[in-house]
């Protein structure tokens, strides 16, 4: 009851929520956005099957990650740097 909460482990991969797949054309599947009523709905069912995982979503909640692009403009401004 007061215990402390169970951490997510690091070393297992994060479950990306942010695409569907849904049925397209000529029975092909394609990846379609989700809205972030769809996300929780997921988020909760997945949390009770998995609740040591992180999640890949735009819910800024507990165990999200979203994904982070910064690194390309380090990259890019190193390369900026070293070619002057």
């Amino acid at each position: 009851m007061f215990g402390k909460k169970p951490k997510p482990r690091r070393d297992l991969p994060a479950i990306d929520i942010t695409k569907k797949p849904v049925k397209g054309m000529f029975g092909r599947t394609k990846m379609v956005p989700t809205t972030k009523k769809e996300q929780r709905q997921m988020k909760a069912a997945l949390m009770k099957k998995y609740p040591d995982r992180y999640f890949v979503d735009d819910l800024k909640e507990y165990n999200s990650v979203k994904q982070d692009l910064s690194w390309i403009d380090r990259i890019e401004e190193f390369d900026a740097f070293m070619d002057d």
